[in-house]
């Protein structure tokens, strides 16, 4: 297993920790989980937390924790949930325009980009996308970044293909903007 998949799994099972505690759990360097971690932390898989005060003197040590994400079986359950409710067939553009907003709004709550780096938030975007079943890429074009759809599994939770469209090309458009702006 790698190294990375193996510090997460230490995370989700001890909770917030120093380098220095993985490092001995796994039997790896420090220096070894200093760049496991920056690449995760770049990833938007874990993040630094705030390091509790110590009695000893010197700098208190970073604890880092897993970031929760929200689950494709959640974001699943949502959209399965509000088409129980709807009639989608029977939605006039502004109750549509509504619907589309409030479950785009639901789908990103949780994606908050770290980092200055206008490429490490655009990563984190198309990782996040992925975690809730769309599929992503990117590149970076003289205008800003152009997100390409490559397949995305939400689509089948709507009735309607006009509607699951609408969804997805907002969604992505939602995660550049909370990337790196409008």
């Amino acid at each position: 297993m790698k190294t990375s998949q193996n510090i997460q799994n230490y995370l989700e099972n001890n909770g917030p920790s120093t380098v220095a505690e993985i490092s001995r759990a796994l039997e790896r360097t420090k220096a070894d989980i200093r760049e496991q971690m920056d690449q995760l932390l770049a990833q938007n898989r874990v993040e630094r937390l705030t390091a509790a005060p110590t009695e000893t003197a010197g700098r208190p040590a970073a604890r880092f924790g897993l970031i929760q994400k929200t689950p494709e079986p959640l974001v699943k359950g949502l959209i399965a949930g509000l088409m129980g409710f709807l009639k989608i067939n029977d939605l006039d553009q502004e109750k549509e325009a509504d619907f589309i907003e409030l479950v785009n709004n639901a789908l990103v709550t949780n994606f908050q980009p770290r980092g200055y780096s206008c490429a490490s938030r655009m990563n984190q975007a198309v990782a996040y996308l992925e975690s809730i079943g769309v599929r992503t890429t990117w590149v970076a074009t003289r205008s800003g970044p152009k997100i390409t759809l490559v397949q995305e599994n939400i689509s089948i939770l709507f009735k309607n293909p006009g509607l699951s469209k609408k969804v997805v090309r907002q969604l992505i458009q939602k995660m550049k903007e909370k990337a790196v702006g409008p």
